[in-house]
């Protein structure tokens, strides 16, 4: 809920406005935003969408679809990893979204690939990160 009442809703959306709100969490260069909002929607559908499948499948072989479908995509991501963060050597929203999936992963005991676990590593260390994860009871 914004300020002024209205509501707004998907990660995608959210994530953009605050990045809007934030511009150095917005990729620099001139395809930054356009990269940005194509890595928050791969993130959307190519892998939070799965995890639905893995928390609450119909069936054994649902779940093992969904994990499969999870495995490959997170070594997409890794294979894209440009440095510290998905971009480069600045956080983006993008950064923040995908941690929340890695968590999830190891929720799941999920293998996470290489180097996807230094990255949650430094995700973690971040003081904003830990007072999240507090906030939440996580930590």
């Amino acid at each position: 809920m914004l300020d002024d009442g209205q509501l707004l809703t998907e990660n995608v959306a959210i994530l953009c406005w605050v990045a809007d709100k934030a511009p150095t969490l917005v990729p620099a260069g001139e395809l930054g935003r356009i990269r940005l909002i194509e890595m928050l929607a791969f993130i959307s559908t190519e892998l939070h969408k799965p995890f639905i499948r893995s928390f609450f499948p119909t069936s054994d072989t649902e779940k093992k679809v969904a994990e499969d479908a999870i495995r490959r995509r997170l070594g997409f991501v890794a294979e894209r990893l440009q440095g510290d963060y998905l971009f480069g050597g600045e956080l983006s929203v993008a950064d923040a979204y995908l941690y929340v999936m890695l968590r999830w992963a190891r929720m799941q005991e999920l293998e996470i690939p290489e180097p996807l676990p230094a990255f949650a590593l430094r995700m973690e260390a971040r003081p904003a990160v830990r007072q999240a994860l507090q906030h939440e009871g996580l930590i």
